[in-house]
């Protein structure tokens, strides 16, 4: 092979690659680039897809516990009612009084105040106090916590009465019982975690001693 067929095979081959390094430039890097932005595409619409089959499946979740949420909401509302309500808790107090045999009942209501920590409800102290034995002064208090209305007990002092015992001294000593608790309501149109103005003397109501 002369010189001359040596030049035409090199400036074949440079043309060869030549017009194939035009054609991936031209033709064939545009279609590879533009497959690769619908592959992304179709993996950001995947994702989309699974986003809203999961949201469908959460507000499907939601509507199957609807009722069970709802029946919660209710019972969260009588047990943090919108308004003080204290009248209506005396009498759950002194019902559960009478039930434990426990006499001589006093309920003492002190100024409301917003939570420590902060919220949107009020925190009303309350004194009860009354007499009775150990096992029913433990009976009150379980009547207390089952109560429809939230009880939080803080503090439980007694002691022994100076008036007497029961029938059966030896066992059962009467006792003087005080328990500081709290109670709480969510006031609607105030701000958050503000108390609504206090009495100006705490209120007291005594329940009727049990007929001898």
């Amino acid at each position: 092979m002369d010189a001359r067929q040596r030049n035409l095979l090199v400036l074949g081959v440079l043309g060869l690659v030549a017009l194939a390094v035009g054609f991936y430039l031209l033709l064939l890097g545009p279609l590879l680039e533009n497959l690769d932005q619908q592959a992304e595409a179709r993996e950001e619409r995947r994702a989309r897809l699974q986003g809203l089959e999961e949201d469908v499946a959460r507000l499907e979740e939601v509507r199957r516990n609807s009722p069970e949420l709802q029946r919660q909401l209710l019972e969260l509302n009588k047990r943090i009612p919108t308004q003080p309500e204290f009248d209506t808790l005396v009498v759950q107090i002194e019902d559960i009084a009478e039930a434990a045999e426990v006499t001589q009942t006093q309920v003492v209501r002190g100024d409301p105040a917003p939570p420590e920590g902060g919220g949107d409800f009020t925190v009303q102290p309350i004194t009860m106090s009354f007499e009775g034995t150990y096992e029913e002064l433990q009976d009150f208090l379980t009547r207390a916590d089952a109560l429809v209305r939230l009880i939080t007990v803080n503090e439980v002092n007694y002691e022994i009465s100076e008036e007497g015992t029961t029938a059966e001294p030896e066992i059962e000593q009467n006792l003087l019982v005080e328990i500081e608790a709290e109670v709480y309501y969510q006031p609607t149109g105030v701000p958050d975690g503000t108390a609504p103005v206090a009495p100006s003397a705490p209120e007291t109501t005594t329940a009727a001693p049990e007929a001898e």
